[in-house]
């Protein structure tokens, strides 16, 4: 855990202490039992119940006057749970690309509208760019972006591209049917590759994940200066970025030569 100087949040310690007061042994509790194991007063504990149950995250037994954890917990838990699967397996392949290209490396998740980076390799003696695990990009940003969009449904698709499409730089493209006759090449080819796009000076080269039901789960590949990714290494460079990603999703359990 990080060590920030920094007051935290009363409100939201005390419902953590709510939620953390259930547990195997203890799965139902009354708000009585609740208030007594985390010394909140009565009225307070009401309300923090009554705020999670609203969000799903706590459920209330009517006859039984009790409170138990809600489903969305269970959500969270399997989000959380995939990944880490995910990130554990892309581990080798990742690495490897690395060490065939040595360029910087990256995978990206979406959470909501954005994309969340969580692993990244950089290239010790080469261009860095400012992609730190954890850190979030706009789902329309770069090659990753571009391949996660290339693999919503339309209602998603249709709903970001809605919206204005931010200038990253001077060559980003905005166009919204432009996008979409890209995504159609991304699901048909597996791979794409953007120059100065999303920044300039560097090329981004993504290819989709899939975990073993064939849903498409992340986006990995590199960037590097531009200068280096031209022409045959540019090649070179997708087939193996592509190469990557299929080894990934071989370790989820997607079929090898399966098409999406």
């Amino acid at each position: 855990m990080r060590n920030i100087q920094m007051e935290s949040i009363r409100a939201i310690d005390r419902a953590i202490d709510v939620l953390n007061a259930f547990s195997q042994q203890t799965p139902e509790l009354s708000i009585d039992q609740i208030a007594a194991a985390t010394r909140i007063p009565r009225a307070t504990v009401y309300r923090i119940l009554y705020t999670l149950e609203r969000r799903g995250l706590i459920q209330f037994d009517e006859q039984a006057l009790t409170y138990r954890l809600g489903f969305q917990l269970m959500a969270y838990g399997s989000l959380v749970a995939s990944t880490i699967d995910l990130r554990r397996e892309a581990v080798g392949p990742l690495l490897t690309l690395h060490e065939q290209i040595r360029q910087n490396v990256r995978l990206a998740v979406r959470q909501q509208d954005t994309l969340v980076y969580i692993f990244r390799k950089e290239n010790p003696e080469g261009l860095k760019v400012a992609s730190l695990e954890g850190l979030t990009r706009p789902l329309v940003f770069g090659a990753f972006g571009a391949v996660t969009l290339a693999h919503l449904d339309d209602a998603e698709v249709n709903r970001l591209l809605a919206e204005p499409i931010p200038q990253f730089t001077p060559h980003t493209v905005t166009d919204a049917a432009v996008v979409r006759e890209r995504l159609a090449r991304i699901r048909a080819e597996g791979v794409f590759a953007e120059t100065d796009e999303a920044i300039l000076g560097v090329t981004g080269i993504a290819a989709p994940v899939f975990r073993a039901d064939g849903a498409f789960v992340a986006a990995a590949g590199i960037d590097g200066p531009s200068v280096h990714l031209a022409g045959a290494d540019l090649q070179r460079a997708k087939a193996l970025v592509k190469a990557a990603a299929a080894s990934i999703s071989s370790k989820l359990g997607y079929p090898p030569g399966h098409s999406s």
